[in-house]
């Protein structure tokens, strides 16, 4: 009954005569029953077709309905948490993995496509075994990324933060130490209790500003770069979890868009390479630039993000983006939603609720906004 309010609400705001809802309906029920149901953000009781109503009714003419519907049909990404864990499922066994067989051939002057070879000698053994894993935020999904390869990879070489208190360090260097002697059958090298790669992981990044960028001063700001402050520092623990002259620093995303790479790579690339370290940014799925919404004026969702805009969406936060969010922050012009949330790098008419709007897909703010 509730599903058939929300039909018939919908048709009203779109002015659909009966063919026209019997032509739409599979289309909706497949979207909602498929992906959009499972949005994390609704409200308790409000579904995706209540939603999508209610959105469009704030559209003042039949057109604009139509050209957001069309919006949403035709050019939404929905990243499921089916998907999002399929991603983190792969990034070890089709991305880390291979790249470890790589290196480890490399050094020991192995054909690298003998892989089972290198794949069962003790020095890929070892140097699988001197990685450690680093979620950048909760979006990393440490806990599925562990279940997923639970054959590979030691419950002491995952953890869910970058940010490693002095008795955790000792911890993890401790059970290397002991896991290392297991494989090599004696007391390990010096040189080798330590982390060879280290991996940091999280699920998307948009602009790449809130990984790593550097200000006028020099100063490092970001996951990134608080990282690289701690791992840095001699009077910091987290110091003693590698040698950086012999370590690499992996940054894999399980999506991230072609605008976030490129503002990464560069700086990326010159903190690490100052202080002897390797480094190398890998992506699971790539986002192209052709899905977005610029700020070209050519694009038919242009007017409406331009009439409904509510300056009051922005704070603090959005400025720190170089613009207004009508493209969402920092301009990405993403038409993107995740399972749990929205990222606010998606246009605003996605996201943002205030007096004079209403969210498709409600966003949950990780900063919280004074009243």
């Amino acid at each position: 009954m509730r599903d058939a309010l929300a039909e018939r609400l919908l048709a009203t705001v779109m002015g659909w005569a009966a063919d026209d809802v019997a032509l739409e309906r599979p289309d909706l029920q497949a979207m909602a029953m498929y992906k959009y149901d499972e949005y994390q953000q609704f409200s308790p009781g409000m579904r995706f077709v209540e939603s999508l109503a209610l959105w469009l009714s704030q559209f003042k003419t039949i057109q604009e309905r139509q050209i957001a519907y069309r919006f949403v049909k035709r050019r939404l990404l929905f990243c499921s948490v089916a998907e999002i864990n399929h991603l983190v499922s792969i990034a070890y066994p089709d991305y880390i993995r291979p790249h470890l067989l790589r290196s480890v051939a490399a050094e020991e002057s192995l054909n690298p496509f003998h892989v089972g070879k290198v794949a069962a000698s003790r020095s890929f053994r070892v140097r699988q075994r001197q990685c450690l894993f680093l979620g950048l935020s909760d979006g990393a999904r440490m806990d599925v990324f562990r279940r997923s390869n639970s054959s590979d990879v030691s419950h002491e070489q995952i953890l869910q933060t970058y940010e490693i208190s002095a008795g955790r360090v000792n911890n993890l260097l401790g059970e290397l130490r002991k896991d290392l002697k297991t494989i090599l059958g004696a007391d390990p090298e010096a040189d080798d209790q330590k982390f060879r790669t280290i991996v940091l992981l999280d699920d998307l990044s948009a602009s790449g500003t809130s990984y790593l960028t550097k200000d006028d001063s020099g100063n490092l700001h970001g996951k990134i770069g608080t990282f690289y402050q701690s791992i840095t520092n001699p009077t910091d623990a987290s110091a003693k979890l590698a040698d950086l002259q012999k370590t690499e620093i992996l940054l894999v995303l399980y999506v991230a868009t072609e605008k976030a790479v490129a503002h990464l790579k560069t700086l990326f690339e010159e903190i690490w390479n100052s202080v002897g370290a390797r480094c190398r940014i890998v992506v699971v799925h790539t986002l192209s630039d052709a899905i977005c919404i610029a700020d070209s004026g050519n694009d038919e969702m242009e007017p409406l993000l331009q009439t409904y805009y509510d300056a009051t969406i922005e704070d603090e936060h959005t400025r720190k983006g170089g613009k207004d969010v009508k493209h969402g922050f920092a301009g990405c012009g993403l038409p993107l939603v995740l399972s749990h949330n929205t990222p606010n790098n998606s246009v605003y008419l996605l996201w943002a609720e205030s007096q004079r709007l209403r969210a498709l897909f409600p966003r949950v703010s990780r900063h919280r906004r004074d009243s």
